[in-house]
């Protein structure tokens, strides 16, 4: 399984063929799996078969051998008999979604476009693998127009942010039997995937996410999934790999430079990421996304001029045809002005972003936290930031953020509550750390307040916050210049 996940072709066969041969598990779903790929590809539909029929039949092994079964039995030319193992698979909690869009898949490839198309006709088009198979047939069918408008209303979502869909260009998801099961496998890993990437559920991502590609070389939404849980894992040169086979024409090549671009910045190769971004930049002129990750890149490493360019330039390219997809441009921006000490655009560009996505809970907790941190616009600010956290209740520092409004306005006990919950949701930041122990003194809990300062110093928090919180462990609130009388 760790050679399949790392993409070892070769020796992940050789590993799967000496489990199976060797009687040591004849039952190990993956190993039968990772063999019968290459019996498909081979067009060894008998073994294939084989191979899948031995698999467990319960749990993800039992889906991956019913699909399995359906497509190799598809490749031997027997209809039927495929379409009897999606219908089991249709009868499995959770898989029904999965079963139908295999079938529509499995009836185009076997020549059978009355069924096919009324297959298709009954597809829920809410998953996103499901509207770019529904494009692709209509596409195919003629309706240019249709297809497009199922395009565009994925292009930016999820996965597909800076994907560049377009129906002249979109294929069907699958035009033989190795590419159905490669389908088949990719949903699975884009549903393992779905958390962030890490513990057993990454690892059998990666593991059906490769052998996805080890059926279909030209499977380039895997490559990019490969790349995204790399990455989540840390692997950040695993990720480049990946990304970097994403060819030149691919409706992902865009997706794959940005995200590329932000591999080399994890590895601190800045250089080469400023490089990739400014070739994307100059290759498409009316574009702003590969001048909003090198902001972003630039505002990471706290080169502030950098950024501002590089958000000055993406929002000159708007020309003042700013949409709600261009928010993150005066968000970032707005940071760097406040950042640098230049409130007044820095408020601009915040409000700015708030007019073009009113509920987007980041603008709502910066801004209103600055509000709130300088004493303006105290009850906006609270009620933005309470909006925030109803939007985020997970988010530990859009808590705090709220904590602190209740400080601020002289409800102690009230900022005392809310920064407890902030603190147990982010428990090693110096700042609401700081937070929790103000309020704890201003509730009289004096020990406690001091031991969250020195937690707090304990952190590394920077050189302005550490003389404050030595100050504090001193002489207490009274000596530090406490923006909020005693009530």
């Amino acid at each position: 399984m760790l050679l399949t996940a790392s993409g070892e072709r070769e020796r992940s066969l050789l590993a799967a063929r000496d489990i199976l041969d060797g009687g040591t598990d004849a039952k190990f779903g993956p190993a039968a799996a990772r063999v019968a790929i290459d019996a498909m590809r081979g067009a060894e539909w008998d073994r294939a078969l084989e191979l899948f029929r031995s698999m467990p039949d319960t749990g993800l092994d039992g889906f991956v051998r019913e699909m399995g079964l359906a497509w190799a039995a598809q490749g031997a030319g027997d209809t039927a008999a495929a379409l009897e193992a999606l219908d089991r698979i249709g009868r499995v909690e959770g898989f029904a979604g999965a079963a139908a869009l295999h079938r529509a898949l499995l009836l185009d490839v076997a020549g059978r476009p009355e069924e096919a198309r009324q297959a298709f006709a009954d597809l829920d088009g809410a998953p996103s693998r499901t509207v770019l198979a529904l494009a692709g047939y209509h596409a195919r069918e003629g309706d240019a127009e249709r297809a497009q408008a199922l395009l565009d209303g994925i292009s930016g979502r999820g996965r597909y942010a800076f994907v560049d869909f377009a129906a002249d260009t979109v294929g069907p998801l699958a035009a033989s039997p190795p590419e159905g099961f490669a389908e088949a496998l990719f949903g699975l890993a884009a549903a393992l995937s779905s958390g962030n990437g890490h513990g057993a559920a990454g690892v059998l991502a990666m593991v059906h996410a490769r052998m996805a590609l080890m059926a279909d070389p030209d499977f380039d939404a895997a490559r990019m999934l490969i790349g995204d849980t790399s990455s989540a894992r840390g692997r950040h040169r695993e990720a480049l790999e990946a990304l970097e086979g994403v060819p030149a024409g691919s409706p992902y090549r865009r997706a794959a430079l940005l995200r590329i671009a932000q591999a080399h910045d994890a590895l601190d190769h800045v250089d080469d990421a400023v490089a990739v971004l400014e070739a994307v930049a100059a290759a498409e002129t009316g574009e702003t996304s590969a001048l909003l990750v090198l902001g972003d890149i630039l505002r990471g490493r706290e080169r502030w001029d950098d950024a501002r360019g590089a958000y000055d330039r993406a929002i000159a390219r708007l020309d003042g045809r700013a949409e709600r997809r261009h928010w993150p441009l005066f968000f970032g921006r707005g940071v760097v002005f406040e950042r640098t000490g230049r409130w007044p655009p820095a408020e601009r560009d915040f409000l700015k972003a708030l007019e073009l996505v009113p509920d987007q809970a980041l603008v709502l907790n910066y801004l209103g936290y600055s509000w709130i941190d300088q004493g303006e616009n105290l009850d906006r600010a609270e009620r933005m930031v309470a909006k925030a956290v109803s939007l985020r209740p997970k988010d530990g520092f859009i808590s705090d953020s709220l904590g602190w409004a209740y400080y601020r306005t002289g409800r102690f006990a009230k900022a005392v509550e809310e920064l407890e919950r902030a603190i147990a949701l982010e428990p090693l930041d110096p700042v609401i750390n700081e937070h929790l122990g103000d309020a704890y003194w201003r509730v009289g809990r004096r020990v406690e307040a001091r031991i969250q300062w020195r937690r707090a110093l304990g952190l590394e928090p920077e050189e302005e916050r550490r003389e404050g919180l030595n100050r504090r462990l001193e002489c207490g609130l009274g000596c530090v210049g406490d923006p909020v009388p005693d009530r």
